[in-house]
């Protein structure tokens, strides 16, 4: 039987297998039919119909679930025909998304897909065949996130480990930037408004978002 691994897990996927992985009273039987119904595409019946052998060899071939996900930052995201670019650098990022991170960060293993389409630029192809960047549109940021869900886990998810990594360290140093860029995006905010705004997300995104990213972490391993 086929080995398995990461690279063959879209986020949707790791999200249905972790969530798996958290409920108890399930027996070892229990997690590979079910896990395997995941991986695999095919249905609990059909796995069950399998002689035990076969479902010995589908637990082996399903190892990876064990081992860590490859955390590496990436440059773009292709998903369904479509390319997204991450931005790391929050000074490139509308104001309202840093709010969006904060939120979506409170629960990073059910948000995953969210964050990761707060973090990205959506681009489409030029006369001449090549990417460029797109306009990016708030409103269709479910749209992008349905997209996350179907990219691979290994692009998704050490991209959104490493934003959250410049994020937390950005809003701390950067308070006239993101002030400014609130003020800007909402004319009806006032200063100290945008200073409160900010100094919660640094004490709150902090806080959250570490500890969020630390479960998710450990879960994936």
């Amino acid at each position: 039987m086929k080995g398995y691994t990461w690279n063959d897990i879209t986020v949707f996927q790791w999200q249905a297998l972790m969530n798996l992985y958290r409920e108890e009273g399930n027996s070892g039987l229990d997690l590979v039919v079910r896990a395997g119904s995941i991986v695999t595409g095919k249905t609990e019946h059909e796995i069950d119909s399998m002689t035990m052998s076969q479902i010995k060899a589908l637990g082996d071939a399903m190892a990876f679930v064990h081992t860590e996900i490859p955390a590496k930052p990436a440059r773009f995201i292709k998903v369904n025909g479509r390319r997204y670019r991450c931005v790391y650098d929050v000074r490139k990022m509308p104001a309202a998304r840093y709010i969006e991170g904060k939120h979506f960060g409170q629960d990073m293993h059910n948000n995953l897909h969210r964050l990761a389409a707060s973090m990205v630029w959506p681009q489409r192809r030029t006369w001449y065949g090549r990417w460029a960047d797109d306009r990016y549109d708030a409103a269709r940021h479910a749209e992008y996130a349905d997209d996350m869900l179907a990219a691979p886990i290994t692009a998704v998810f050490g991209s959104v480990v490493f934003f959250c990594e410049v994020y937390l360290r950005s809003i701390s140093n950067l308070q006239d930037f993101m002030v400014g860029a609130m003020l800007k995006a909402m004319p009806t905010m006032t200063r100290e408004e945008a200073l409160s705004q900010w100094e919660t997300l640094c004490v709150d995104s902090a806080g959250t978002i570490r500890q969020s990213w630390s479960h998710a972490w450990r879960a994936s391993n």
